[in-house]
């Protein structure tokens, strides 16, 4: 088919456009080529641009992304290239070289990798295509990869950039693509973008083929929100040490669910991350300590200052593999309640260096059900804890210990302080529990709001048998039970103290 031939099959099927301005992509396209190109091969290529095959026919690519599915034979659509992956090369059964290039191209509707083979690959090299770049893919074929769909270029496949009558305003921008750690709620394949704010120190360990692995953390911020970054093996030298303050792309992650329930991005062996920018504040800073009264089970990444009240004995046990292990708790306190704090293994050594009104820092712990109910804190392999610290890099919150109030005192609350009179003399008495027989020792105490029953047990019945009526207390760390005879009831537990304010 002849030059004129073409420009009449284009003008035919783009009636908006003049001779003219055909003959002018015509020679555009020679001078990209250098030289290279004949006029009939440029016009060829023109057409090609404006999404006409060689029968004359216009090519829809209408497809959107969303509408994907796997096992499709002739797909066409039209979006933005998110990223190019650099090509690799591989070795066939055949003892052939092969070479695979994937980028990622983008919709209204969402995004999907595209996969291009050996003289294909080749082709996109060449083109010096930059993410950005509006591209249509004709004649692709679909499948289904790792629980994603994915489009791949065979033989028929082609790939035309900057198609003509693509129009730029009906593709979002390319950061648009990338959602923050807010967006995240959901498994599956991701494009994150976010700020570096912590990295933790990597492990290793063996996999059933007997090879080392290697794994290490980051956590990102923006958005408002937090989400943790995990990095296995060569991902792991080459970021695990990115600077607080380093803007990063993440193109391809996975998102998990944590142990703990939350979600995580995951960093594998086709996953890029691109360094954007570095010394950058997140716009809206999420609050770095979390109040032990906005505690609740199933939480990541807290990071909690407070006061150490109790401290517990170490506790040996064996785990389910035979392994033995330690742990010591820790009551923790600030103005908002209390909470315990597990300490395990090499962590439950440093309670020695633990001393009762201690400051304790955790940075990125995580909360579970306790044993007994209520919440549980505890340091994981992911945190860390700090004993008095004196040159933390985030202000530490000054606090006081949190009274309560017997009228506001709810049934079964855990660690709570009250203070008040005694109204009546203690009475003490033995009795059989279901752990054994037992002391304890009852009386009746007024904060001026309102009136409780107290029950103090064991070692702390004892101490209870020296005070009279009149005589002003303070309980701390006591447990709220059901009304008996019209009056609360509070109950000592493993971390109560009585302290007599005035005989």
């Amino acid at each position: 088919m002849s030059t004129e031939d073409i420009i009449k099959r284009i003008l035919a099927l783009k009636p908006n456009l003049t001779e003219e301005a055909v003959r002018e992509l015509i020679e555009q396209e020679r001078a990209k080529a250098a030289g290279l190109l004949t006029e009939e091969a440029a016009a060829h290529l023109v057409s090609s641009n404006l999404g006409i095959n060689g029968a004359g026919e216009r090519i829809e690519a209408k497809l959107k992304i969303a509408d994907l599915t796997a096992g499709l034979s002739d797909v066409s659509l039209t979006g933005r290239v998110i990223h190019i992956f650099p090509s690799r090369t591989f070795d066939r059964d055949n003892n052939r070289q092969g070479k695979v290039l994937r980028l990622i191209i983008g919709d209204k509707t969402g995004s999907v990798v595209v996969v291009f083979w050996d003289d294909k690959a080749d082709h996109v090299e060449a083109s010096k295509l930059k993410p950005g770049k509006i591209v249509r893919i004709l004649h692709g074929y679909s499948r289904e990869r790792r629980g994603n769909i994915e489009i791949n270029i065979g033989n028929r496949g082609q790939l035309f950039m900057e198609p003509m009558d693509a129009v730029e305003e009906d593709y979002p921008k390319l950061e648009s693509f990338f959602m923050t750690p807010a967006d995240i709620h959901t498994e599956g394949a991701v494009n994150l973008q976010g700020i570096v704010m912590d990295s933790f120190p990597s492990s290793t360990f063996q996999r059933q083929d007997g090879s080392e692995g290697k794994v290490g953390r980051l956590v990102l911020e923006e958005g408002g929100a937090r989400i943790n970054l995990v990095l296995w093996d060569d991902n792991v030298d080459e970021y695990g040490e990115l600077e607080k303050g380093t803007k990063i792309q993440v193109i391809s992650g996975n998102v998990r669910t944590s142990n703990m329930g939350n979600p995580e991005v995951h960093v594998g062996w086709d996953t890029a991350i691109k360094i954007i920018e570095k010394g950058v504040k997140p716009d809206e800073p999420v609050p770095f300590w979390t109040k032990i009264g906005s505690l609740n089970e199933s939480m990541g990444s807290v990071n909690v200052a407070a006061m150490a009240s109790q401290i517990g004995e170490q506790r040996e046990f064996v785990r389910r593999d035979g392994s033995e292990g330690r742990v010591v708790s820790v009551l923790l306190e600030d103005d908002t309640g209390t909470v315990r704090l597990s300490l395990w293994d090499d962590d439950a050594d440093k309670a020695a260096e633990i001393e009762e009104g201690a400051m304790i820092v955790v940075e990125n712990g995580y909360t579970r059900s306790g044993f007994g109910g209520g919440v549980e804190l505890n340091v994981g392999r992911n945190g860390r804890v700090h004993i008095d610290p004196e040159d933390f890099e985030m202000e530490i919150p000054e606090f006081e210990r949190k009274i309560t109030e017997i009228i506001d005192l709810r049934e079964g609350e855990r660690n709570v302080t009250i203070r008040g009179q005694l109204l009546d003399d203690p009475v003490q008495r033995d009795i059989d529990t279901s752990r054994g027989p037992a002391t304890v020792t009852n009386f009746r105490i007024d904060d001026g709001t309102g009136e409780a029953r107290v029950s103090l047990w064991r070692e702390h019945a004892e101490a209870a048998m020296d005070l009279t009526a009149g005589a002003e207390i303070r309980l701390e760390y006591m447990n709220v039970r059901e009304p008996f005879d019209g009056l609360i009831q509070v109950s000592s537990g493993s971390f109560t103290k009585l302290v007599v304010e005035k005989e």
